[in-house]
């Protein structure tokens, strides 16, 4: 009985986690249609997705020794 149960609760888990990962890109896939490409500050800067948002990179500046 104990084993048809755990059976049960990992189908039900897969089920779900299914479920989640669908949902997550279908919100991901809007939001992505919501905001719209910023034109690049500079040469040396960049967008990168972290932790599924998206962030600018920018280089540091050059410096100089005196």
């Amino acid at each position: 009985m104990a084993n048809g149960l755990e059976s049960s609760l990992e189908k039900e888990l897969k089920a779900w986690r299914e479920n989640r990962s669908r949902e997550n890109l279908a919100l991901s896939a809007e939001r992505s249609k919501l905001v719209a490409p910023a034109p690049s500050a500079s040469p040396d800067s960049r967008r990168v997705r972290v932790n599924g948002r998206e962030v600018l990179v920018v280089s540091r500046s050059k410096r100089t020794f005196s």
